[in-house]
């Protein structure tokens, strides 16, 4: 009987998944404990036909050490855990969940965005010492008067766009690969990645984690940047360079950080972003909500299953 594995998740049970792949007369497994490493997933994986993999390592070592996987389903949006065209070389199929989260992320960004607009934890924190009156953190501007610049003009982004709009604010969006009919559509001006950095008040990160975006947000790129920037990470934790970000908290060139991801996970008990009033900090929650985990699971789980039953998944990617 064909066998779907789960190398690695952090959901309380698989029975969605299990529901999409034994119905379809197939057998699914959870490793536990849970795949970490390339060698965790040789040594457990050899029987699988399909696996279902949240963050472990799916290299081109792997996918030659089990020849009898024919394909790999991501837990999510990104895969930069999956070596893609070791896996197209080989002939594996890849696919992953694009669209489980799209409310929940945009969601999540206009909440880091307006606690940080209006000083929301620095004033927080100023009555927590005791201290009192809104001063210290002025200027404030209004919304209708701040820029917001979205990096990437994906799903996610787009909604960003529209619930920004909704408070006022006018939104330009950097992303060579869309359609000049979407930012048309969504009313929001496309421009070019220098233009971007110039003219935004609020910065709101939503690519993925390609070589080209990797370390994105850097001393140089800051530097291009409007003094009392605030800048949103809801993609990935490495588009940040970290230190750099720090060095521009210190010296108020960035006025605000809100980060749902970080360059390493959990964030390491020393990071100096634990100590500024105006970082606000979530660990990868993002995408969380009962209906979108509940969603990411069953697609994820039907993805394999049409795999086993000779159907392309709907969002393979190679």
């Amino acid at each position: 009987m064909p066998k779907v594995i789960i190398t690695d998740h952090g959901f309380p049970n698989i029975e969605p998944e299990r529901a999409a792949i034994e119905t379809a007369g197939f057998e699914i497994e959870a490793i536990q404990p849970i795949c970490k490493t390339e060698d965790d997933v040789i040594r457990t994986c050899g029987e699988a036909d399909v696996l279902l993999v949240q963050w472990a390592p799916i290299t081109r070592r792997v996918l030659e050490a089990l020849p009898k996987v024919r394909c790999i389903v991501r837990y999510g949006v990104g895969v930069n855990n999956f070596d893609l065209p070791a896996a197209k070389d080989l002939g594996v199929c890849a696919a992953n969940v694009p669209d489980y989260c799209v409310e929940e992320v945009s969601d999540h960004a206009m909440a880091l965005l307006l606690a940080l607009c209006r000083r929301i934890p620095q004033d927080h924190q100023q009555i927590v010492q005791g201290k009192w009156g809104v001063n210290p953190f002025r200027p404030i501007l209004a919304c209708s008067d701040m820029t917001l610049g979205l990096v990437s003009f994906g799903r996610i982004a787009r909604r960003v766009a529209k619930k920004a709009q909704a408070f006022g604010f006018s939104v330009i969006a950097y992303d060579p690969l869309a359609a000049s009919s979407l930012f048309t559509e969504h009313q929001v001006e496309s421009v070019d990645l220098d233009t971007l950095f110039r003219r935004s008040d609020v910065i709101s990160l939503h690519c993925p984690l390609v070589p080209e975006t990797t370390q994105l947000i850097n001393k140089t790129t800051i530097e291009k940047m409007k003094p009392g920037v605030i800048v949103i990470n809801t993609s990935r934790g490495p588009v940040v360079n970290e230190k750099d970000l720090i060095d521009a908290l210190k010296s108020g060139k960035i006025n605000g950080a809100g980060l749902d991801v970080f360059e390493e996970e959990p964030l390491p008990a020393g990071s100096p972003l634990r100590s500024f009033p105006n970082v606000l900090m979530t660990s990868h929650a993002a995408s969380v909500s009962e209906k979108a985990v509940e969603a990411l699971q069953r697609k994820a789980g039907e993805a394999a299953r049409d795999f086993l039953l000779g159907k392309d998944p709907a969002s393979r990617l190679v």
